[in-house]
């Protein structure tokens, strides 16, 4: 058996021979948005304004969270119109007029086809600034926003909880 022991002084370590080349990056830019690679040529342009046939499961996450916090939205909405508050959506107006089943149905019905809709264009850029996979992280967080809206809401009419 044949072993090589490197010695520390045939590699000398010396500070001169080292040059930092990592440069500082700016702390906000288009590559937040999911646009612009960082350098040279990146993978995401090639999926970039292309259909996908396999889709991530924290985008599967997304798409199921927003379609709870829709059902709570109808949920706490109804509760909140059973309180004297008012549907400032027309076409939601209508459908509750009519009947609540066909309010819930038409709300998840016409949220369901939306959520569909930009999930498979999740690789296309909207308007050259936004990812529209980043847009659906935005629908969520807007959503989570009402929720706490519409539960302030809630809690400020006496006698609702």
């Amino acid at each position: 058996m044949c072993q090589t022991k490197l010695s520390m002084t045939a590699f000398p370590l010396r500070d001169d021979l080292f040059i930092e080349r990592r440069k500082p990056s700016a702390k906000f830019n288009a590559q937040h948005f999911g646009y612009m690679p960082r350098r040279g040529t990146n993978l995401d342009l090639c999926h970039t304004n292309n259909y996908v046939d396999w889709y991530s499961p924290s985008l599967l996450l997304v798409t199921i969270l927003i379609t709870l916090l829709s059902v709570f939205d109808s949920h706490i909405t109804l509760h909140l119109m059973g309180m004297g508050a008012t549907e400032e959506n027309l076409l939601m107006q209508t459908a509750m007029t009519e009947s609540i089943p066909k309010f819930i149905s038409i709300k998840f019905a016409l949220t369901e086809l939306g959520l569909l809709f930009l999930v498979i264009h999740k690789n296309f850029i909207l308007f050259k600034i936004l990812k529209i996979e980043r847009l659906l992280h935005l629908v969520l967080f807007a959503y989570a926003i009402l929720i706490i809206w519409e539960t302030h809401l809630l809690r400020t009419i006496p006698g609702s909880f």
